[in-house]
Parts: C-alpha cells; sequence; structure tokens
C-alpha cells in the first residue's frame, strides 16, 4: 500500500510537475524561435530593400557615366521617333544639333555616327544627314553570310513560299491606286532591261517591295531584305535557264493582275504559281506540305 502511494506519487509527480515544466520550456522556446524568425524576416525585408536600392544606384551610375555621344545619339532616336520623320528626310544641321543639345561639333558628329553603323541615316558627303529607308534594319539582319551558301538558295525561296502568297493576298485587300501605278511602272521597267540585256533584279526587288507597300504592314516590309537577298541569289541561278524571266513575268503581270481588282485568291495564286516556278528554275525541291 505505502509502494503504491509512493508510485501513484511519482506518476503524479511526473505527470504533473515534470510535465507542466516541459510545457512551459517547450512555450518559451516556440516563442523564441518565433521571435528569431520574425528578426530573420525583418533582416531579409531589409536585406532586399537595400539591394534594390543598390541596383536603382548601379542603373542611375550607369547612365551618369555613359559617353556623351551616346546620351546625343539617344536623343536624335528619340527626335526622329517623336518628330515622326519619313524616309528620306534630312536631319537638321549641325549648327542646329549643336544648339539644340548643348553640345560640340564633334559630339555631334561622333552621335550621327553611332546612328550610321546602326543604320539608322545615311550620311552624304556635302548634302547632309538623311533617314534610312528602313532605319535600324542593317543589310544582314539575318546574317545569311554567315548561312551555308550552298542551301541558302532553297531555304529562301522555302521563306518566300511561306511568305509572299499571303502578301500578295493582303495586298489585294489594302491596295491603293497609287500603288498600282508604281507596279505597272517596274514590270515596264523590267521588261525594258531584259530585252536591253541588263541586270533587271533591282527591278524585281522593287516590284515585290510594293506588294509588300500594299498591305500597310511595317513589319512585312522589314522583311523584304531577305526576300531581296533571294532574287538576287535566285537571279544567278536562273538567270541561264531558258524561258525563267518570261515564266517570272507571267507570275508578275498576273500578281498585278489580281491585286488591282482586289481579288486576293488570284493574287495568292498567282504569288504561289510564280515561287513554284523559280524553285523549279533554281532546281529546289518544293515542300509538298506548303501546296495544301
Amino acid at each position: 500500500m505505502h509502494g503504491l502511494k509512493v508510485e501513484n506519487c511519482a506518476k503524479i509527480w511526473y505527470n504533473g510537475q515534470t510535465t507542466d515544466h516541459i510545457g512551459n520550456h517547450g512555450r518559451k522556446k516556440n516563442q523564441s524561435d518565433q521571435k528569431k524568425n520574425q528578426q530573420y524576416a525583418v533582416g531579409c525585408r531589409a536585406e532586399a530593400a537595400q539591394a534594390g536600392k543598390d541596383i536603382k544606384s548601379s542603373m542611375e551610375t550607369g547612365r551618369k557615366t555613359r559617353k556623351l555621344p551616346e546620351q546625343v545619339a539617344d536623343k536624335l532616336r528619340e527626335m526622329i521617333i517623336q518628330e515622326e520623320m519619313k524616309t528620306g528626310s534630312k536631319l537638321p544641321a549641325e549648327a542646329e544639333l549643336m544648339v539644340r543639345f548643348g553640345v560640340s561639333r564633334s559630339t555631334v558628329r561622333e552621335a550621327v555616327k553611332i546612328l550610321q553603323t546602326e543604320h539608322i541615316v545615311d550620311i552624304r558627303q556635302g548634302q547632309g544627314t538623311f533617314l534610312c529607308a528602313m532605319p535600324g534594319l542593317a543589310d544582314d539582319p539575318l546574317g545569311l553570310r554567315f548561312a551555308d551558301q550552298e542551301d541558302l538558295i532553297g531555304k529562301l525561296l522555302e521563306t518566300r513560299l511561306l511568305i509572299e502568297p499571303s502578301v500578295a493576298a493582303l495586298a489585294a485587300q489594302r491596295r491603293q491606286e497609287s500603288h498600282l501605278n508604281e507596279m505597272k511602272n517596274l514590270l515596264d521597267k523590267m521588261d525594258s532591261a531584259y530585252l536591253h540585256g541588263e541586270n533587271y533584279t533591282p527591278f524585281d526587288f522593287e516590284f515585290h517591295s510594293e506588294v509588300a507597300q500594299c498591305t500597310g504592314n511595317e513589319v512585312l516590309m522589314r522583311l523584304l531584305p531577305t526576300i531581296h537577298e533571294s532574287i538576287r541569289a535566285g537571279y544567278q541561278h536562273t538567270k541561264r535557264v531558258e524561258g525563267s524571266y518570261q515564266r517570272a513575268s507571267q507570275c508578275h503581270l498576273e500578281m498585278y493582275r489580281a491585286i488591282a481588282d482586289r481579288d486576293s485568291e488570284r493574287a495568292r495564286q498567282a504569288a504561289q504559281r510564280h515561287m513554284i516556278q523559280t524553285m523549279h528554275d533554281s532546281c529546289v525541291e518544293v515542300p509538298m506540305v506548303l501546296l495544301r
């Protein structure tokens, strides 16, 4: 009986005092951990805020340390965009730009040279500085000079087959009378050059450019360097193929008539026939999946 009481007392002591003590200790530990976590979170937020300030400060410092000609080049780009300058527009004279931006003549000249390397302006000796036809678009935007030249013509013609029929269809819906006049003029120039044994490809390029102009889509207009390259390369492959020019000329005429009639489907088909004929004359396989 005495042993039982001691055992019970021991249980009570264990379940009471010891358990309470352990419980209190656990609560204190949890409270301590929570406090540490809160302090850690506050520290993280402070570090993140400071990092943000450091990044902003670094960016501002970077802007401040940019060379003056680069800053003036930025302002010239903004001027061209804000004033909606058109292709071929002449930029203000050096003296005017010096006053406008508060910089020296040498700084203006360096800034203009930066824009020249970016194919934004064209510097003509003794005439001035003019906005390029396709501002910002380099002569070889896709780096095709570094592509496999043996396969290039086929890949370019495939690209044209994918794009040009749809461009012609859209052109038929959006063309203006001024576009038709220019297209007809270019067709006449192509025929004249061919009959006189001259290089007609510049007029061929301009004709396809004018079809894209009909769409009013500036993105399509900026894809033309690739098309131009394929026309140039294609000419080298097809100029000795008998009847090649006559077939191309007939397709051009059909495209022109369909666009004039606002017949999108005829324009699409004429452009597709033109590309298939060009690929055949260039000994390039036509992917049948593109003809569906």
